[in-house]
């Protein structure tokens, strides 16, 4: 598990929107430096998971839709990367064939760690990390 390029990208997105007022998206890719590409497919997934809206047409952009107060890391990465786990093993649909045998000891401090980082990750507001 790592934090991926997308999952960088949708913060530095929020974080260009930080202030409050609307962007464009070129302004965002030119203050992050995100590749457009990049940022038309993280911008939608950030839309859809309700962290940013897209406002179309002639004066539109992008802006906020949750107070910084209100969203984390956590947030930002599970929009932009769905599957955010140590290993496979911890998703639900996971078909372990050791577990079916025994009890596996590593499975459950995988996931103990991986309860310990989203945690982490959700411990502190968008708003404190950006320092707005």
């Amino acid at each position: 598990m790592m934090i991926t390029r997308e999952s960088d990208y949708g913060v530095r997105i929020i974080r260009a929107l930080k202030d409050g007022g609307l962007m464009t998206i070129g302004q965002i890719c030119e203050r992050e430096c995100i590749p457009k590409q990049f940022a038309y497919k993280i911008l939608k997934k950030l839309d859809l998971a309700g962290l940013v809206q897209i406002k179309r047409g002639s004066g539109g952009g992008c802006s906020l839709a949750r107070d910084l107060a209100d969203m984390t890391l956590y947030d930002v990465i599970r929009a932009t990367d769905e599957e955010f786990f140590l290993t496979h093993c911890l998703q639900a649909d996971f078909d372990c064939e050791y577990l079916a045998k025994s009890p596996c000891t590593i499975h459950r401090e995988l996931a103990r760690v991986q309860g310990i980082l989203e945690q982490e990750l959700r411990a502190r507001s968008m708003a404190e990390l950006l320092g707005v």
